[in-house]
């Protein structure tokens, strides 16, 4: 009888393997052929497939994309972890509370539990070997054709997986590469972001949250899974080493526990070994990728007490096999010949590289990443919640202990966005009602109070604190080391949000929040003639766009006005009480979160009106990030607008159709040819024409009479600014266009900077704001003549400049302009040396581009 039900279960198992597809029989071709790549919708419907017939898998949607196509996971397990999910999810929550359970019960629960492994895919299109081997990764694990290790090692692991982060972009790279196979534009780059808004920069903005994609991933990972290690699969380019592994090279971030730094070790080399053994060479790790900073999500899970893993392989072109010849590899930057190292002990010699071979790669490092979380489950899982309780003791400990964070300032609905994006990465925010007194300070009533002692206490640290990357060198003589990216990001510098630090111990009655706690908006009178909101307010370009939307005429003021002892500075939002505006202005404040108080009369000499601009945004053919989140930056704050391609600048009258014309940051070639010139040009690849051009000569001749004769008004970012100097013919200098590295040095960081708050661009600002930087971009002016003058909005102080990152030859800063709007005859060019919108990030300095955009239409 035992034998016959054994039969059975055999019978049974074969039987639903043989409903189930293949990769291969579903796609009509195998996983990693030359050529062959399928889109989002066909991994999507392929795991829908695999879910339907197997027990040991759950499809799982998780969001929509910018797009709205549906983000999805898939859970993979034994049949009877799958049976279980909600217990073992739940064991997983309670692990990463030490504050709920204590050390027995953690033991107890390690044991009883199942280590929650995350994998993420694609999150960059152009690196679609994951994609594609997900789906092979999955049908082997759920026939049980794995490697037997891995097969056994799922009755210890809940797998997630996530197939591509970017599904948009991932079906975008297929079309395109589709469209040109078998020409000489085969994998050339496309014209246009592979995601929506970020492109590649989808990869920085996993401390934000500006993207409904991230969005969607930190809810599995922060909150519903809560996984102990989350690896994420990425390529790297073609000519070095194969795969990079775990551990990063220095320097480290001195906010992640020291457990992670070591966990990266063992699995990483666990896993080179495991790849040696299997053949695979050319694998290195310390070296290219540094654990510093929190935008990506390969090493955001770090300060949430995660194993957070990056693997990055080596590139094919797309899915097109490139030969790379003996002659043409190099490891890194830092190995000056290519031989074997201590991190590097095999290298991969050259020869042919196809994407199945990325392919293997990756199926092998994936199966040894679940034998070892198998291996090590219990280790993983306690240490997981000793992590979380060092946090909440060192937070208990204080130094600090907690931060305050007054709501009544310049912005208050920014301070309650900031508060929101900490509460979407798992922070826990209480809220003081009434002033209250520590150590003889007073600290306002109305307060955010973020405590310490809280699991992802560190992550908060790593946040609020100046991060000051260190000087790698060897000596002074040396150019300074780069970091990967950012250097600072302290967020509330970023927000320009103030907050206090309590270094000891101090009990408080507080309220634990559900949400952001925005201010309500309410509208305090109505019986005056006009309304007025107070200066200082990003929220306040909504107000405004509204208001030009219903032709409702608004106003800023010049000069200050005092109203029942409450002082509106210039810049204050001012428009009449009239039946329309009363229709509109409850609903207005109460969206918005504005106080909206009415004035019985104001002197009209010190109004401006504000008038609709029409706004063109450049959307070059060279998929440009900055553009793209200027775009979104545009649209989240309701400014009407269009983008401009290169042919729309061939119109001689550009004033027809626009007031204000920005360029995102760029290059000079690169707006007037759409490619590289000099030396970068032999790294151009070939484009079909209609993609391959800039704004020309003509664009530019066009773009001068739009500023100097018709008196439009041009701003530019970061590189563009070079482009309106030399072109344009601006009588400003960049006088570090042509400093070296070892002289001058500011990779993205955060730095002081002076601003006249009394000119229409500066108004809204206190007189010293924190600023991002991370462009050779410092001005000097002339003394105005004629039709020309210039008015400097924000200047470098003399001393001291650096707020959080890395900064090298700041005297070639001091008194330098960073902001400067450049009359040329009749129109005017808005220079912005500093990157007042970088990645949507920096909320402090949004009001810096919404003013130039508005003062464009001051009568």
């Amino acid at each position: 009888m035992k034998n016959i039900l054994i039969l059975l279960c055999l019978f049974i198992f074969q039987t639903s393997i043989a409903q189930l597809k293949s990769p291969e029989e579903f796609l009509g071709f195998p996983v990693g052929a030359d050529y062959k790549i399928a889109d989002y919708e066909t991994i999507q419907n392929y795991f829908k497939h695999l879910a339907s017939n197997s027990k040991m898998i759950v499809y799982e949607e998780i969001g929509k994309t910018v797009q709205k196509r549906d983000m999805f996971m898939a859970i993979i397990s034994t049949e009877d972890n799958i049976k279980n999910l909600e217990k073992y999810r739940q064991i997983s929550i309670k692990l990463s509370d030490p504050r709920k359970i204590t050390d027995k019960i953690a033991k107890q629960l390690s044991s009883e539990g199942k280590i929650v492994v995350l994998v993420t895919c694609n999150i960059h299109s152009t690196e679609i070997a994951s994609s594609q081997m997900s789906m092979e990764l999955a049908y082997k694990l759920i026939t049980k054709t794995a490697p037997e290790k891995t097969n056994k090692a799922l009755n210890d692991v809940i797998f997630i997986l996530m197939p591509s982060i970017n599904p948009d972009g991932t079906t975008m790279i297929v079309k395109w590469y589709n469209k040109y196979l078998g020409t000489e534009y085969e994998g050339s780059p496309m014209p246009w972001l592979y995601h929506d808004y970020a492109g590649h920069d989808n990869n920085r903005d996993w401390f934000m949250f500006n993207l409904p994609e991230t969005r969607n991933v930190i809810e599995i990972a922060y909150r519903k899974w809560i996984p102990q290690i989350w690896l994420d699969e990425h390529q790297m380019g073609s000519s070095g080493a194969r795969l990079f592994l775990v551990p990063y090279k220095d320097p480290l971030n001195p906010n992640v526990h020291p457990y992670l730094w070591r966990w990266q070790k063992v699995i990483g080399g666990i896993t080179a070994l495991d790849l040696e053994k299997q053949g695979y060479s050319g694998i290195i790790d310390q070296a290219m990728f540094e654990g510093w900073w929190q935008g990506p999500a390969s090493d955001c899970g770090l300060w949430h007490n995660q194993i957070a893993l990056l693997s990055e392989m080596a590139s094919c072109n797309i899915a097109s096999p490139v030969y790379i010849d003996p002659s043409e590899i190099k490891a890194t930057p830092e190995i000056t010949t290519y031989d074997i190292r201590t991190n590097y002990p095999n290298p991969w010699r050259g020869g042919w590289w196809r994407l199945r071979d990325i392919v293997n790669y990756e199926l092998a490092l994936t199966f040894s990443l679940i034998d070892i979380a198998s291996q090590f489950k219990e280790d993983i899982l306690y240490d997981y919640y000793l992590m979380g309780k060092d946090a909440v003791e060192k937070g208990k400990a204080g130094n600090p202990f907690a931060y305050v964070i007054p709501t009544r300032q310049n912005d208050p609905v920014t301070v309650s966005k900031m508060i929101e994006i900490l509460q979407m990465g798992g922070v826990e925010v209480h809220f003081s009602k009434n002033e209250f007194k520590i150590e003889n300070v007073i600290y306002p009533a109305e307060s955010y109070v973020i405590f310490l002692s809280q699991p992802y206490g560190r992550y908060v640290k790593d946040l609020f604190e100046e991060q000051f990357y260190p000087d790698l060198r060897k000596s002074k003589k040396e150019p300074p080391i780069q970091p990967y990216d950012v250097a600072g990001w302290t967020l509330p510098y970023l927000m320009g949000v103030k907050f206090f630090t309590i270094d000891k111990p101090f009990e408080l009655e507080t309220e634990l929040l559900k949400d952001a706690n925005y201010p309500q908006g309410k509208v305090l009178s109505k019986s005056g003639k006009f309304f007025i909101v107070k200066a200082g307010q990003n929220i306040n370009s909504t107000l405004i766009n509204r208001l030009q939307k219903e032709k409702i005429p608004v106003y800023w003021n010049t000069e200050k006005i005092v109203l029942d002892g409450i002082t509106f500075n210039q810049g204050s939002v001012i428009f009449p009480v009239n039946p329309q505006s009363l229709k509109l202005v409850d609903k207005f404040a109460d969206e918005l979160h504005l106080e909206i108080r009415s004035l019985e009369n104001v002197d009209q000499k010190i109004l401006k009106q504000i008038n609709k601009v029409r706004i063109g945004l450049y959307k070059p053919f060279t998929a440009n990030m900055d553009e793209g989140w200027t775009r979104l930056l545009l649209e989240n704050f309701e400014f009407d607008f269009v983008s401009m391609e290169n042919k729309d600048f061939k119109t001689k009258r550009l004033k027809d159709k626009y007031d204000v014309i920005i360029i995102p940051e760029m290059s000079a070639d690169l707006i007037k040819e759409g490619k590289y010139t000099g030396e970068r040009a032999r790294f151009n690849r070939p484009k079909p024409p209609e993609y391959d051009s800039g704004i020309g000569k003509t664009g530019v001749e066009n773009l001068k009479t739009f500023i100097e004769k018709d008196g439009g008004t041009l701003i530019t970012f970061g590189e563009a600014c070079n482009f309106a100097i030399e072109d344009l013919g601006l009588r400003v200098t960049n006088v570090l266009k042509n400093v070296k590295s070892d002289e001058f040095f500011c990779p993205g960081s955060l730095l002081r900077i002076s601003i006249d708050n009394t000119n229409p661009i500066g108004y809204g600002f206190e007189e010293e704001t924190i600023a991002y930087m991370n462009d050779n971009l410092a001005f000097a002016t002339t003394i105005p003549f004629g039709q020309y003058d210039r008015s400097i909005i924000a200047r470098f102080p003399t001393k001291n400049l650096l707020k959080s990152g890395f900064l090298s030859g700041e005297d070639y800063l001091y008194n330098r302009a960073a902001i400067v709007n450049v009359k040329q005859k009749k129109g005017n060019v808005v220079l912005f040396g500093v990157k007042v919108q970088n990645r949507h990030q920096t909320f402090g300095t949004f009001k810096f581009l919404f003013n130039a955009i508005h003062s464009a239409g001051m009568n």
